[in-house]
């Protein structure tokens, strides 16, 4: 530990020491002693003094008023404090608040209070500078800026502050900065901003602050950010977070969502995002015609090729207008205008782009050889913001069907499509029953606890011209609206009385309210099973729907064929309009839960609480319960866990044309 030092400046030197030895000072309080100025002031040159006590009659024709002087008028000195003992009436204007002027003959008590006072000033002092100088040290080993502000000027800032916007000091900030406005990146709508009024909605905010600060070169931070106003000042900490790798990967997770990998151009996420922002709109989808025969005949390398060179041109001829790109899956692009434009101006642009993308080649080289290719585009325009992507798709659709460059959607469109589309189904259900092409696939139930199939779902399909086997999602309320429907399910009940006329297994045959209300289904149930005995293994599953108006119906039904000795299901229990009454008032052997309740049933707890009532009640009125969409071992053992008495689902056999 350093001693107090004190320099004893005195003509008299024995006096000096005689008067030192009689003061009651601390232990580390150290004198020294000198009766001459110019060694005075070299001692104090090159000492640590706290303290000097100074004498006005010095030896070497120098006066102690003229050694304070130079020691005030020297920065390395001029905060040492000095008792002066002088017997004249003289006064130092200039030192008064650091000299302390005794008699020439001061009593011991005087003199020592005054250099305890010093001493404990000088430590109080010390233990000040400790904690500034650790706390600077601290504040200058946080990589982000820190400051203080008066909203007018700087006047503290930490070193990364410093190093960042390149100062060697705050003096330096006026060089390179106008104004503290200028370290902020401030959006086309902060032109009034108020550095002060900033600050004090910084202060109330209890939202967190995020801004973003920028140096001489440019280079910016994004940062977290609150301030407090310093006790006892006008000042203002501002203290900062660096969130600059935060706000980067962010931006590149928000990228990889809302930008195309292979033109980097925003996908159709983000176009759907901004269309919520757009209050008037112009926009073309344009697809590329047959570019799946390019995919398939040169390989996805060149594929890729022509997609970015399609992008590439459409890019270049609409940059001097107000109109944005968007890549969207596949083959697709779309032009947008979220501006007031003319509808014949924006029509003009899109002829343009298809003719300027269909009349020259793109050229493909490659290491060993050149490929010309050429790419023919037809688009789809809409002048709403309602529904503009669907309805931009249907123009485009309807311009493919009808081989034109394009067509713009209008109100009646949606109509002439749905409606020849529905005649095109018509025909193909049909031509489907003319020819016999409508069948059943089967899906095997399996039984929980002996895991073994018992039994199958007979599921309608049809098959098209083509061959392909279409699914009853895409026929099914066609065939209602068009009177097929009645020869659909009498083809289904005959085919798979027929499959299983031939095996042991219990089947099940799906059956809507239009084939209940049918007065003329109940009869012809009865021949088939004059034809096939197979009343016993025979299950007609009942839809529940809205469409159930009157239950009394359902009652009939099932009263009837239960007593021909067939058993009934309820399908899809708890799709949204469950009513448990169902189950008292109709007499069902089997209760097939919803899809929507089965599938991840093992991570949803709520779905977890619905199935459990509707097992629990089913059990107490002898119901054996059926789980569908089981498609994972996962699933499969939650099912099996809660008391499900089968199991149906992918996880053991998509349907099929056979019976395995």
């Amino acid at each position: 530990m350093l001693e107090f030092l004190i320099l004893y400046v005195n003509a008299d030197l024995e006096n000096s020491k005689q008067l030192a030895k009689g003061l009651d000072l601390p232990s580390d309080v150290h004198f020294s002693f000198t009766d001459s100025g110019i060694e005075a002031l070299s001692f104090v040159t090159e000492n640590k003094v706290k303290l000097i006590i100074l004498s006005e009659h010095l030896a070497h024709k120098m006066r102690g008023s003229e050694v304070c002087g130079l020691l005030l008028s020297k920065p390395n000195t001029a905060s040492i404090p000095i008792i002066f003992f002088s017997d004249e009436d003289e006064a130092f204007p200039s030192c008064t608040n650091i000299v302390k002027r005794l008699s020439l003959r001061p009593e011991t008590l005087e003199l020592q209070t005054q250099i305890i006072d010093t001493y404990r000033h000088c430590q109080n002092q010390n233990e000040l500078q400790k904690e500034k100088n650790l706390t600077l040290s601290i504040v200058n080993r946080i990589h982000s800026p820190i400051f203080i502000t008066n909203s007018q000027t700087i006047t503290f800032a930490n070193q990364y502050f410093l190093d960042f916007f390149g100062l060697n000091s705050l003096s330096d900030f006026a060089l390179h900065y106008q104004e503290i406005q200028d370290l902020f990146v401030l959006s086309p709508d902060q032109k009034d901003f108020s550095l002060l009024e900033w600050i004090k909605e910084l202060l109330t905010s209890t939202e967190e602050q995020k801004i973003i600060m920028q140096n001489k070169d440019l280079v910016q931070i994004h940062l977290k950010i609150r301030g407090e106003l310093l006790e006892h000042s006008n000042e203002y900490l501002i203290i900062t977070q660096d969130i600059t790798s935060e706000e980067r990967h962010a931006k590149e997770i928000e990228d990889l969502y809302n930008i195309d990998p292979l033109t980097k151009l925003p996908n159709r996420l983000k176009l759907i995002k901004d269309l919520d922002t757009y209050d008037e709109l112009a926009l073309a989808i344009l697809d590329i015609d047959s570019f799946k025969v390019i995919n398939d005949f040169y390989g996805h390398l060149i594929g890729d090729f022509v997609i970015r060179q399609v992008a590439q041109r459409i890019r270049n001829y609409i940059s001097h207008e107000n109109l944005v790109l968007y890549r969207l899956p596949s083959d697709s692009f779309a032009v947008v205008n979220n501006k007031h434009i003319e509808k014949e101006y924006f029509e003009i642009i899109i002829i343009s782009l298809i003719q300027i993308i269909s009349k020259a080649p793109f050229i493909y080289r490659g290491s060993s050889e050149e490929i010309e290719l050429f790419a023919n585009i037809t688009g789809g325009i809409v002048f709403e913001k309602e529904s503009a992507m669907a309805h931009a798709d249907l123009a485009l659709r309807e311009a493919k069907s009808s081989h034109q460059d394009y067509i713009i959607y209008h109100d009646g469109m949606r109509q002439e499509i749905a409606y020849k589309n529905n005649m095109e189904w018509v025909q193909k259900i049909k031509t489907a029953i003319a020819r016999d092409k409508v069948i059943p696939y089967f899906q095997p139930i399996i039984n929980n606890h002996s895991k073994k199939t018992e039994k199958y779902e007979c599921l309608v399909r049809l098959i098209d011209e083509q061959g392909e086997v279409i699914s009853p999602f895409h026929f099914l309320e066609i065939a209602k609206q068009s009177r097929l429907y009645e020869s659909i399910t009498k083809v289904m009940i005959k085919k798979s009385f027929q499959a299983f006329s031939t095996n042991d297994y219990e089947f099940s045959i799906n059956l809507s309210i239009e084939d209940i209300t049918d007065y003329n289904l109940l009869g012809y149930i009865k021949n088939m099973l004059n034809i096939y005995p197979l009343a016993e293994r025979v299950c007609f599953e009942i839809l529940e729907t809205e469409k159930i108006e009157n239950y009394q119906v359902i009652a009939n039904f099932v009263s009837e064929v239960r007593e021909l000795g067939c058993k009934v299901s309820i399908d899809d229990f708890g799709s949204g309009y469950s009513n448990f009454s169902h189950l008292l008032n109709l007499n069902f052997d089997y209760l097939k839960i919803d899809a929507t309740l089965i599938k991840d049933i093992h991570i949803d707890k709520h779905k977890q609480i619905i199935v459990k009532t509707i097992v629990t009640f089913a059990k107490e009125l002898g119901i054996k319960t059926i789980g569908e969409f089981v498609e994972s071992k996962e699933v499969y053992a939650f099912v099996t866990q809660m008391g499900i008495d089968y199991s149906q689902g992918y996880y053991f056999s998509p349907p099929a044309a056979m019976i395995t």
